[in-house]
């Protein structure tokens, strides 16, 4: 008799880019006074399979976007971070935010 054990350790990764979402974030005033573009990418890592898809990324992190006013991306980040590890079964998250037209004219 023969048997083949297969086991791996390597974990479950999903990726989602180009997350187009508003929020209002920013230092000075007048960055606070309305909704600005946010674009976000995000991996999540798991155990398991993890069955979410594009759709449900976007609607919880738009859910979770509503209620924030981060002065700093940073802040907004981690939030955001502890808001997916804390709903998904999930054991590493990267989340990347990036904030069209925030270096003005640089680039």
């Amino acid at each position: 008799m023969s048997y083949a054990v297969i086991a791996s350790d390597a974990p479950c990764i999903l990726t989602e880019q180009n997350l187009i979402l508003q929020t209002v974030v920013g230092v000075y005033e007048w960055e606070r006074v309305a909704e600005r573009v946010l674009i976000f990418d995000v991996q999540i890592e798991g155990r398991l399979p993890l069955n979410i898809s594009r759709t449900l990324i976007e609607q919880h992190l738009r859910s979770w976007l509503i209620t924030c006013r981060y002065r700093l991306l940073e802040a907004l980040a981690e939030h955001l971070c502890s808001r997916i590890l804390n709903e998904w079964s999930c054991s590493r998250v990267i989340l990347g935010i990036e904030k069209p037209g925030a270096l003005g004219d640089i680039a």
